[in-house]
């Protein structure tokens, strides 16, 4: 029997309105108020589309423009977007936010808008407040925002932009919202708010949503980190809700993959995909476990695999995930059955050189990703974020080991297109799978593809700087000793550009310094301008960044 909403419950489709205003920045030194314009400069031309190049996934109805509406650029989670890059000499205009803006989106009307915590929200007096952003489109000023109940951090990270550019999330107080832009009648911008759906019957009191997206038949998906998979029609009554609990003790960390008729989830010990029924009732199709560490890695979120399932191949027919394990590795499965195509290192590391490819580059150390596979044809591409340290309260228990340097690096491993390997697709030798490169890049925050280029974008950390003697600053043991250990990184931030099909980078553009401009491994998104150069739009740690074309 469904549980009954409690007393008070606010009823679905009720509309709020909040003025906008800017919340105060804090703790921010040598920056100044207002939009900064900073010189950019690049190392090389951008190559031509790449040969691995796959049309954009299909998207679901409602869903907002593609590209730029969803944490992972559509509902496949492929991490590619429509268009081209920001280019090899980009402008780079910014401003203060008084938040960390963990994910951007833009609708059709050009608008930025973000999912943020602020520093400290306002109404009411919240430290850390969840809260959603408009941003100006040229001078990335804020012009709006709304501060949303407060519940778990990860709440709401994985909310997405429905086709009225509306960002759809999840309050502390679970609800389905959907937070929306409108001009006043004496000019300014204001946001609304509209209460989509009351989720408390399916999600405990205590646990929260982590996870959003649109399904194929005018539903939402969402899951919760305790475990539950649900359904909710928008605006239906309490019987529209419809949920999952998922074994005991296995958590979600990570965002929902959607297709016709169904959904991919990771939790912290499996696998699962979870199909949909006529009435939106969720039913596993299949589990699938994999191997899972002692504890959490530095540079992961939570013990388990840090990917967000992502479906590619013909027809979509194929999903890609990485493990937990000591050494982890790439998984690919057929989406229909969960039957194996190929299992190898995840990474080429100093600790498995028998994995590297031709280029025989290797990361130095342990590698692990807290970042969705980024998927065009039948081409992944992982990024290393083991060492990567987050705030202390983004994670979920203590690291084994406490810290580690953040090296960095990513690789394209490709996927034959028939899912053909050896017995059951195991063993580095088989040849389903086989590694096409590997970059040492040290990203810092989730990096997108663009098709129309073959470029992979994301925030860099800035090269070694050069050596001027034992115990200097730039002393290489002294670096290590920098790198090793802290909350944020220090020294020059760039925003880079990595050609898919080769590895190498093509482009470089020097933006700020950390700890102010401390990517995070935070979400930005870019606009596409047709045959012309993208815009990106980047948060970090203080500023959201306009990247790209005056």
């Amino acid at each position: 029997m469904r549980r009954k909403p409690p007393a008070g419950t606010v009823r679905v489709a009720r509309r709020v309105s909040a003025a906008g205003a800017v919340t105060a920045a804090a703790l921010i030194v040598g920056l100044g108020t207002g939009a900064v314009l900073l010189p950019a400069s690049a190392t090389a031309q951008a190559p031509s589309a790449p040969a691995v190049a796959a049309p954009q996934a299909a998207a679901p109805p409602g869903l907002g423009p593609a590209g730029t509406a969803t944490v992972h650029g559509d509902a496949a989670s492929t991490d590619t977007l429509p268009g081209r890059g920001p280019g090899t000499t980009p402008a780079v205009t910014s401003a203060l936010t008084g938040a960390t803006c963990s994910t951007v989106f833009v609708g059709t009307d050009g608008l930025p808008v973000a999912l943020c915590t602020s520093y400290v929200g306002l109404t009411p007096p919240t430290p850390l407040a969840p809260t959603v952003k408009l941003f100006h489109p040229d001078t990335a000023a804020v012009l709006a925002e709304v501060q949303l109940a407060k519940g778990a951090l990860l709440g709401g990270v994985y909310g997405y932009l429905d086709d009225r550019d509306r960002v759809v999330v999840a309050d502390g107080n679970r609800r389905l919202l959907a937070v929306g832009h409108e001009r006043t009648d004496a000019g300014p911008w204001r946001m609304t708010v509209d209460v989509l759906a009351d989720l408390s019957p399916a999600v405990p009191a205590g646990d929260a949503v982590t996870g959003l997206m649109p399904a194929f038949d005018g539903r939402v998906w969402f899951a919760t980190s305790g475990g539950v998979v649900g359904t909710v029609r928008p605006g239906g009554d309490d019987d529209e809700l419809r949920s999952l609990a998922l074994p005991a003790g296995e958590k979600i960390t990570n965002g929902l993959t959607v297709r016709p008729g169904g959904a991919s989830a990771i939790t912290t010990r499996a696998l699962y995909e979870i199909d949909s029924s006529e009435d939106g009732t969720p039913s596993v199709r299949w589990r699938r476990g994999y191997e899972v560490g002692q504890a959490r890695k530095p540079g992961l979120l939570a013990q388990g695999s840090g990917t967000t399932p992502t479906y590619f191949g013909p027809g979509d027919s194929l999903v890609a995930i990485s493990d937990d394990a000591e050494h982890p590795e790439l998984i690919v499965l057929r989406r229909d059955d969960g039957s194996q195509v190929c299992r190898m290192p995840a990474f080429a590391t100093t600790l498995r050189p028998d994995s590297a490819a031709a280029d025989g580059v290797l990361i130095d150390g342990p590698a692990a990703t807290e970042n969705s596979i980024i998927a065009t044809g039948n081409a992944l591409v992982l990024v290393n974020t083991y060492g990567f340290e987050y705030p202390p309260f983004a994670v979920d228990g203590p690291a084994v080991p406490p810290s580690a340097p953040y090296t960095g690096g990513m690789t394209r491993i490709d996927v034959r297109a028939d899912g053909a390997g050896g017995p059951d697709g195991v063993g580095v030798g088989d040849d389903a799978c086989s590694r096409a490169w590997t970059s040492l890049s040290r990203t810092a925050s989730l990096p997108k593809l663009t098709t129309g280029d073959g470029q992979i974008h994301a925030l860099a950390y800035g090269p070694p700087r050069v050596l001027s003697g034992p115990g200097s600053a730039t002393d290489p043991g002294l670096a290590s000793a920098l790198d090793q250990g802290l909350a944020q990184k220090f020294g020059p931030v760039d925003v880079t550009s990595t050609d898919v099909e080769t590895g190498r980078e093509v482009a470089r553009s020097f933006l700020g310094h950390a700890p102010l401009d401390e990517p995070m491994e935070l979400t930005g998104t870019i606009a596409s301008r047709g045959d012309a150069p993208g815009v990106m739009w980047q948060p970090t740690l203080t500023r959201m960044l306009r990247i790209g074309p005056a």
